[in-house]
């Protein structure tokens, strides 16, 4: 008990100790050190009086419009030498329920669904090199293919400006998203429904 009183006080006077005054020793200088945010607005001004802003938002409008225009093209695809054709299994074992907006449960997480069991798939998807003068003419002549939709997707190539030659909208592979999920390593390729599974078809254009 009297070892705690002791530590007590010799705490207590730690503390007073520690909190007094001690005065100054040494020379004493004025923080020196420059704002950041000045700095920052300085050097704004100088570039913006110099022009460069107005070119650094130049650059990076054209450069959002190339991107726009052709985005990078799907990497590991090659051109069709040897057609194929193989079906791809749509099911997935979901994560978390599905409920329709009006409360419908279609399937419970940890189950196996098939959106097909559930959705029409009405559009066939062309995939296709917009580089490949061969490829783009195959998609153009499936686009009027008799009692059939298409959409028509890019893996590389002018996406806005086939959009605008065919007045019709054309989508792109951002990613290689769908390839991916598809299986796709040759283009151009044709993906549609058969039954519940999808049927992709790797073609010579």
């Amino acid at each position: 008990m009297y070892r705690a009183i002791a530590f007590a006080a010799w705490l207590a006077l730690s503390s007073e100790a520690a909190a007094k005054d001690l005065g100054v020793r040494g020379a004493v200088f004025p923080v020196t050190e420059p704002d950041l945010f000045a700095e920052i607005a300085g050097k704004l001004a100088r570039l913006e009086a110099a022009g460069a802003i107005d070119r650094i938002n130049e650059r990076l409008r054209q450069q959002a419009l190339a991107s726009a225009e052709r985005p990078s093209p799907v990497p590991g695809l090659t051109r069709t030498d040897t057609p194929r054709r193989f079906h791809v299994d749509p099911t997935i074992t979901v994560l978390d329920d599905i409920v329709t907006p009006d409360g419908q449960v279609i399937a419970r997480a940890g189950e196996r669904f098939n959106p097909l069991d559930y959705m029409p798939m009405r559009h066939t998807l062309l995939f296709f090199d917009g580089d490949d003068a061969g490829q783009v003419a195959w998609a153009k002549e499936g686009l009027h293919e008799r009692g059939t939709l298409v959409s028509p997707i890019l893996v590389a190539g002018p996406v806005l400006e086939l959009t605008r030659d065919w007045e019709r909208q054309v989508f792109f592979d951002q990613g290689g998203t769908l390839t991916t999920r598809f299986g796709i390593t040759q283009v151009p390729a044709r993906v549609s429904r058969d039954g519940n599974l999808l049927l992709v078809e790797e073609v010579m254009p």
